[in-house]
Parts: structure tokens; C-alpha cells; sequence
């Protein structure tokens, strides 16, 4: 086979692949405890994870960027696939840390001043919650997943999962930052070229995001930190 012919080969095997992957669509409804104890809808819906599981994918070849400014991770939700790298990076004029002891995933950053980064690989599916062991307030979540039929909701709770292959999967949905999160799981049916349509329900019953520095222990400081 000539190298022209390969060529044209490859070029009408791309789309032939695209047209057999379909896409999931939908929104993620979110309910809170009212004043009164009733369940009420949430105006903002942002921040929910939706993935699916089933199968693999080799992760993107670019970083995530999760920024810590004005004392805050931002985002202080990411998705990222197994394999990833996500690049912590200290845009205060204070000294942040960047640590976790979830058990998908423990690291500690140590000290990074202004204008440092930090990079960690994510090589473990899981929700890998992420502290500042300065400031007892910055809080963040990591979701990884398998695979790239991933989203983060914005505040209408709407996603869109492209590029899957058919087939029959789990359908995951996590709002939470800490591992005894809520976790909507549904199963979505894909057919080749189609869009599935499906709605999803998460409750949000977490009251505080309390939480142990990184040797296990209260924090020493003002919440705040310095």
C-alpha cells in the first residue's frame, strides 16, 4: 500500500469513528434542607462532577490549573483523568501549602511561596480532597475518573458528556468535598451517533467543611492562618 493510499485511509477512519460515538446530555438537579427542614430546590447547581465509568482512556497531555488566590483554590472543583497532572499554583502575596490524605490520593506540597507551583500526578481513580495546611479555610475537591466523558456543572446544572463509545455504563454524579459524599449513580445506554438524555438527583446534606490539618490534628491557628 502506497503511502497516498494509507493516508486516505487514516483521514476517512477519523470520521468513521467520530459518527460511532454518541453524546450524553443533561442536568443535575440539586436539593438543600430549607429553614423549616423541608428539601428546596438549589439555585446553583455548580460544581457537580458528572462521569462516566466502564471504561478507559489515556488522559489528556494537559495540565490542569487549580489556583490559590485570595486565601481560596480556583476552582475549588476540578475533574481530571487518571494519569493527569494538576499544577497548583500560589498567586497570593502569602505562604499557601497544598495537601491531602484522602485515601485516593495522599501528598503534601510543603511551603510554596508567592509565585511558586507544585505539580502532582493523579494516577488512582477517586475523590481526592485538598487542603491548605496554613489556611484552615481553602477547601477544594479533585475528581479523578477513567476516562474523558467528564463535565463540571455551572450554576444551571447542565452537562454534556461527548466522544463515547457505545455501549451501556455507569453514570456517576458527586458534589461533595470529602469522601463520605453524596453520589447520584444512574446506568445510560449510548448508541452510535446518538444523544441520550438523562436527569440526575443529588441531595446536599453536608453542613460545614470542618477538617483535620495535615498530621490528623485540629488546626493550631486562627482559621485564617497568615
Amino acid at each position: 500500500m502506497g503511502r497516498g493510499a494509507l493516508i486516505l485511509l487514516l483521514s476517512l477512519a477519523a470520521p468513521l469513528a467520530a459518527a460511532q460515538q454518541g453524546t450524553v446530555r443533561g442536568e443535575v438537579r440539586v436539593t438543600v434542607q430549607g429553614p423549616d427542614g423541608r428539601s428546596v430546590p438549589k439555585a446553583d447547581r455548580s460544581g457537580v462532577v458528572v462521569y462516566l465509568t466502564g471504561y478507559t482512556e489515556p488522559p489528556p497531555a494537559s495540565e490542569v490549573d487549580m489556583a490559590q488566590r485570595n486565601k481560596a483554590f480556583q476552582p475549588s472543583v476540578v475533574a481530571v483523568v487518571a494519569g493527569q497532572k494538576v499544577r497548583f499554583s500560589n498567586n497570593d502575596v502569602v505562604v499557601h501549602n497544598v495537601f491531602s490524605r484522602s485515601r485516593a490520593q495522599k501528598f503534601d506540597a510543603g511551603k510554596n511561596r508567592p509565585g511558586e507551583d507544585y505539580t502532582e500526578t493523579f494516577k488512582k481513580t477517586g475523590i481526592v480532597d485538598v487542603y491548605c495546611d496554613i489556611h484552615e479555610q481553602m477547601v477544594a475537591t479533585l475528581v479523578v475518573v477513567p476516562n474523558r466523558a467528564v463535565a463540571v456543572t455551572g450554576p444551571d446544572g447542565r452537562f454534556v458528556l461527548t466522544g463515547v463509545p457505545p455501549g451501556t455504563y455507569p453514570l456517576f454524579a458527586v458534589h461533595r468535598r470529602d469522601e463520605r459524599s453524596d453520589v447520584s449513580r444512574s446506568e445510560v445506554t449510548v448508541k452510535p451517533g446518538q444523544e441520550t438524555v438523562v436527569s440526575l438527583e443529588l441531595t446536599e446534606t453536608r453542613a460545614d467543611d470542618s477538617h483535620a490539618d495535615k498530621r490528623g490534628r485540629s488546626y493550631s491557628t486562627h482559621p485564617d492562618g497568615y
